[in-house]
């Protein structure tokens, strides 16, 4: 991989933990290196007490306490021992603690800002990006973040630990610490070869498979309705077999290529070993001779083969997270591309909003053009037309979910546009035609709120016509409704989100086929609650049924992208004959000579 990607998630790590945290983290490690230094620095004067009564440091504690005999001075050194590395090992306890806050944290602060990017971002990036794959980006890549930073971290620490250590062997034992350099430095490029070069293909490999995952996992949940009532299960279970079998796959070769280099590293230092205890004997030294310098080789042995090990591992980890956290900072930065920021413009609804001119492209496609409408104050303007003519991307505009490519928007007189506008966001409620409901109560789901206004949520659903249903279920606004409200029917469905848009106190209500789900008695009575609603609410309302707008003040009918006439329903059943058209095959009796169109064109193309 080239010194580009490297630099890119380096960068992006060292930002999200903060650079002076890092560079405190980094002063940890030393101190950390230092102390496990020094635990390895004084087993060798402690060894030589032990084994040479005529020692210097025998001598010397012999001076300072003259009534001890030897065998109090090897006892005092001891409990001296003892007690360094019980203060060296607490010290390392806290200091450890703080290093893994901040690897939490560090988790934390990714999770919160992809999220916080999500939430501000433009509407059209979900239209072309899955919503499953950012969900997954968003945590699954933030927890791989935290460990590709923890592998930094280890991989500086055993850096830091074993550059010190090869210092300190140089001083006692020059030969020693060539052999070691020699030694883990052919080891380190033969690991590398054979197994670390392979570690961040396997991540790009594990990524990619995780994110299908995600995406299968997303449409099974999403489609478990379909895939129940036509037997679409076994087709679904394969596929997930299928890539289980790839993810297990990956994940065993991971592991593997993590536990490897620990293998190799132990045998080649038991050979080490055995040739330095081979090479004493071969020269006929002493016993006395050897004990304390095979001291300090075992306790380097003992320090440095883990230590080298959990190196090899360090970078080993990294360098398969590294793609993972790559393709997390490429999300953020298409999240940040697609920011929206809204301006708190102090928009006053007094007396009409007015499109002029307004245009839409999406890609090649114009979706609208010149669109021109008023929307008076406390009217009711239905918005009709055929599938496909632009009736919802209307809306997107008006309510500033999508920013127009062409014309301007007047409040009250005044210029603004919906797309920046905080105060516009505060004045609209938003009905769908598909009511999204959190698994949660009633009442959190209308106010999204744990600790509602009481006044407004009695309010709003007393309006939504949700209140007799409400107060015959035990628990009330606390019933939990189930994910996605599956223990709701459509209509109570559509209530809730009518009483969600409401808790708002909006001064324009929008429905966007709201009621194009439920069957026509359910329809019926949620028009007339609509119809209904009083209080100075502006209600814009698109339908695919003219049962649902008839009572508009004013009804704009699309076609093609385009207003092509306005005005009340029966001056539109005078002079419009694509409304004539929309209302008579409204009005036509459902028999088998007047299905639905589409209806039969697929009866026919099946039969």
């Amino acid at each position: 991989m080239s010194a580009a990607p490297h630099s890119t998630v380096l960068r992006f790590l060292l930002d999200a933990v903060g650079r002076r945290k890092a560079a405190f983290l980094l002063g940890v490690l030393a101190i950390m290196s230092v102390l496990d230094l020094l635990g390895i620095a004084i087993i060798f004067p402690y060894l030589d007490a032990v084994a040479r009564p005529e020692a210097g440091t025998n001598r010397i504690l012999g001076g300072w306490f003259p009534q001890l005999d030897r065998v109090g001075v090897v006892l005092s050194l001891s409990a001296g021992l003892v007690g360094l590395y019980l203060i060296k090992n607490v010290l390392q306890g806290f200091l450890l603690r703080y290093q893994y806050q901040q690897l939490a944290q560090l988790t934390q602060r990714i999770t919160n800002d992809m999220v916080a990017l999500i939430l501000r971002a433009r509407y059209a990036l979900f239209q072309k990006s899955g919503a499953s794959g950012l969900a997954g980006i968003a945590y699954s890549n933030s927890v791989h973040a935290m460990v590709t930073f923890q592998a930094l971290i280890q991989a500086l620490n055993e850096v830091l630990f074993l550059g010190l250590l090869l210092v300190g062997f140089f001083i006692v034992q020059p030969l020693l610490a060539l052999s070691l350099v020699a030694v883990f430095g052919v080891l380190a490029a033969l690991l590398y070869f054979l197994i670390l070069r392979r570690s961040t293909a396997l991540g790009k490999s594990q990524t990619h498979i995780e994110n299908v995952r995600y995406r299968l996992l997303f449409s099974i949940v999403g489609a478990i309705r379909d895939i129940n009532i036509m037997g679409l299960g076994p087709l679904f279970d394969a596929r997930n077999r299928e890539i289980s079998a790839q993810y297990a796959e990956l994940a065993w070769r991971y592991n593997l290529y993590g536990a490897l280099p620990r293998l190799f590293v132990e045998f080649v230092a038991l050979a080490g070993l055995v040739g330095f205890v081979a090479g004493y004997v071969f020269f006929d030294l002493s016993v006395a001779a050897i004990a304390p310098v095979l001291g300090v080789v075992v306790v380097a042995a003992l320090r440095t083969v883990p230590a080298f090990s959990r190196l090899v591992a360090s970078v080993h980890n990294y360098r398969f997270s590294e793609p993972v956290v790559e393709r997390l900072i490429a999300a953020r930065d298409e999240l940040a591309a697609a920011h929206t920021e809204r301006r708190d413009d102090a928009l006053q609804f007094g007396q009409a909003i007015e499109l002029r001119g307004v245009s839409f492209r999406y890609g090649d496609s114009q979706t609208l053009r010149n669109v021109g409408m008023l929307i008076r104050r406390g009217q009711s303007v239905g918005i009709v037309g055929p599938s496909g003519s632009g009736k919802t991307t209307l809306l997107d505009l008006i309510t500033g979910l999508q920013p127009a490519a062409t014309g301007e928007f007047l409040c009250d007189g005044r210029g603004f546009d919906p797309f920046t506008s905080r105060s516009m966001q505060n004045l609209v409620g938003y009905v769908p035609q598909s009511i999204a409901l959190l698994d949660d109560t009633i009442a959190f789901n209308v106010s999204f709120e744990h600790r509602p206004d009481s006044e407004r949520l009695r309010r709003a659903i007393r309006i939504a016509n949700l209140e007799q249903f409400v107060a015959s279920l035990p628990a009330g606004v606390e019933t939990q409704v189930g994910e996605n409200g599956v223990r709701l029917s459509g209509g109570q469905r559509q209530r809730v989100g009518i009483a969600r848009a409401l808790y708002r106190e909006p001064a324009i209500l929008v429905f966007d086929e709201a009621t194009s789900s439920l069957d026509s008695i359910s329809e019926r009575e949620l028009t007339a609650e609509i119809a209904q609603l009083r209080g100075g609410i502006t209600k814009i309302i698109v339908a695919h049924r003219l049962s649902t707008i008839v009572g508009c003040d004013q009804i704009h009918v699309l076609s093609r992208g385009s207003i092509i006439d306005s005005g009340t329903h029966e001056e539109l059943l005078a002079r419009c004959e694509l409304y004539r058209h929309l209302n008579s095959d409204e009005d036509k009796p459902l028999t088998s000579d007047a299905t639905d169109p589409p209806l039969e064109q697929l009866a026919r193309r099946l039969g």
